[in-house]
């Protein structure tokens, strides 16, 4: 079945850029940005938000000839990505995972629909809540596609074809004694729903905090950090810090809002408000991370 999805040129072959997205193929066909230097970058961010043209695919496997393909996976292709090492292997059969795509390495890449909200890509060595040797590629990220290949080998098509689904990934696993939230690590959860505004805080104002919560300014700009590599990202990483600062999740969303405007014209393509709060929203089922410490500087009595 014909499957439209965005793919970015990567090194393949045997060199040690193998899985890195092409730069000289990227910039060949226009996928650039100015640096703070001034000098021309390549990216492959575009292809989050657009399908590659032919032009593109011609520039990139017959002009430059680039060698391997990455998935972009997330909203646009359709598809988030559970990447296996061999770490993890054993519990991707004690799950009864059967993988559609089998790594040079001997890990398993298994491919879910994207489900309709902001799911951040995030891995095992950097995120606890999920067992060792488990990866998730969802918004933001990409994936290695078969026939791709690096120094250890090809990427492999399996015979399966029937896709995971979210019923197949269990709320909570436990491995080696240590218990994992693991459907909500890999951000299958849907967002907690907007709570209603409050009739008595019609004027509520996200940018201002009152004294015993970080101001949600700093939030904001820190967010707006994000913006020149992923729009997405920074109000994804918006809600994160918000609700670990004591905002509800109706307040970081009103102040999706304020970020959306903040980061419009970072890029040229259009980021919408919709974007923005599912991405805040997605943050609130995640666990909650320590508060802000409130910097000396930052008080009213310093001198």
């Amino acid at each position: 079945m014909r499957q439209a999805i965005s793919i970015i040129p990567t090194g393949g072959g045997v060199s040690q850029w193998a899985k890195e997205p092409h730069k000289q193929a990227l910039i060949a066909s226009g996928h650039t940005y100015v640096n703070g230097d001034g000098e021309l970058r390549a990216s492959w961010k575009p292809m989050q938000t657009q399908l590659p043209t032919a032009e593109d695919l011609k520039t990139w496997y017959m002009g430059v000839r680039a060698r391997g393909l990455g998935m972009v996976t997330g909203q646009l292709s359709g598809y988030v990505v559970i990447d296996v090492d061999l770490e993890g292997l054993p519990l991707m059969h004690e799950l009864g995972w059967k993988p559609h795509v089998i790594s040079p390495s001997g890990g398993a890449h298994l491919y879910l629909r994207w489900p309709g909200w902001f799911v951040q890509s995030n891995a095992s060595k950097s995120k606890k809540t999920l067992p060792p040797g488990f990866d998730v590629r969802g918004d933001g990220g990409y994936i290695m596609f078969p026939p791709s290949r690096n120094r250890q080998g090809f990427y492999r098509r399996t015979d399966q074809r029937q896709r995971l689904s979210i019923e197949d990934v269990p709320e909570t696993i436990t491995v080696a004694g240590e218990t994992y939230p693991l459907r909500q690590a890999l951000g299958l959860t849907p967002p907690v729903p907007q709570e209603p505004r409050s009739a008595e805080r019609p004027s509520f104002q996200p940018s201002y905090a009152d004294d015993e919560r970080c101001p949600m300014f700093l939030m904001l700009d820190r967010a707006a950090d994000y913006a020149a590599d992923s729009r997405n990202k920074g109000a994804f990483m918006l809600g994160l810090w918000a609700n670990a600062n004591d905002y509800s999740v109706g307040e970081a969303i009103h102040a999706a809002g304020e970020y959306t405007d903040m980061v419009q014209g970072v890029k040229r393509t259009p980021f919408t408000l919709d974007e923005a709060q599912r991405a805040v929203a997605s943050a609130y089922t995640y666990l909650r991370k320590d508060r802000w410490t409130k910097r000396e500087e930052l008080s009213h009595d310093h001198s």
